[in-house]
């Protein structure tokens, strides 16, 4: 990977992020020297723009990051070099609005358990109490995450799920199962997002590299779009079967969570370095 420009594109939980502590710190040195280089660092993620937000600005990053699993990419005002078609001004940062809305995906979800024995309970149905208690998150992260546009995350309380997703995939809607949650949105998903923001930086430099870095299946669209997939592995040491099944080639990394993520960081920044 010694191409003139590299972006990096990478999943938050699992990933840069611990899956339980949701903390980053064996991550930052990495985070830190992409910073340094001017190497664009993307974050791709479930989580909702406020969510992604307090962290984007707690790393002091300055590139796009995708929200709600390829729902929207934001970037600064002024980072492209162009002006972008459809992008809208909110708060300092430009949104292009990829997914769809979440009142309509939760009418889809609700009219598609009609005449099921499923029984679900999704993100507009709790409080941040209850999305704290579910996810580990503290209570006011828990209070951002509800803050939904374009991905509904739920869970299966009961019944043959398959049917329910059945019938939301009937509707032109994705699921997709991110590590503790499913989630459904409007047909859009992580890869559509990648392959916009990559566009954008090849108008650039259209010989621009990609490197992308996931730990499960809701990130294997993500994956599938980058130029150098890594699969990162699980805290309980595991892999993401569907990712291996999916792409058998997959680079993997030996250590878990953010602490993989950093050595692979530090891999590709020293193939970048070789003459």
């Amino acid at each position: 990977m010694n191409a003139a420009h590299l972006i990096v594109i990478t999943d938050l939980d699992g990933t840069l992020l611990d899956d339980q502590s949701y903390r980053y710190d064996a991550g930052l040195p990495a985070v830190r020297e992409l910073r340094a280089r001017k190497i664009p660092l993307i974050l791709c993620s479930s989580k909702t723009r406020s969510e992604m937000e307090l962290l984007w600005r707690e790393l002091d990053l300055k590139d796009p990051f995708i929200c709600e699993n390829g729902g929207a990419v934001c970037f600064p005002t002024g980072y492209l070099p162009f002006p972008v078609a459809g992008a809208k001004s909110r708060g300092g940062l430009e949104t292009i609005a990829l997914g769809t809305d979440v009142a309509v995906l939760r009418r889809a979800l609700k009219e598609s358990l009609g005449g099921l024995d499923v029984r679900v309970r999704s993100f507009g149905d709790m409080s941040a109490d209850e999305v704290s208690r579910l996810t580990g998150l503290p209570r006011e992260m828990a209070a951002l995450a509800l803050q939904r546009e374009y991905d509904e995350p739920f869970i299966v309380e009961s019944g043959r799920a398959e049917r329910l997703f059945t019938a939301l995939r009937d509707r032109g809607l994705t699921v997709t199962f991110g590590g503790r949650l499913f989630h459904v949105t409007g047909g859009h998903d992580k890869g559509h997002a990648v392959r916009r923001v990559q566009t954008l930086y090849r108008r650039i430099d259209p010989a621009c590299a990609s490197v992308g870095l996931g730990n499960s299946a809701n990130d294997l669209p993500l994956l599938r779009e980058v130029d150098r997939p890594i699969l990162i592995r699980n805290g309980d040491g595991s892999y993401d079967e569907e990712v291996l099944h999916a792409l058998p080639r997959v680079e993997k990394t030996l250590e878990r969570g953010p602490a993989g993520w950093s050595t692979a960081i530090s891999k590709i920044l020293a193939e970048k370095d070789a003459p």
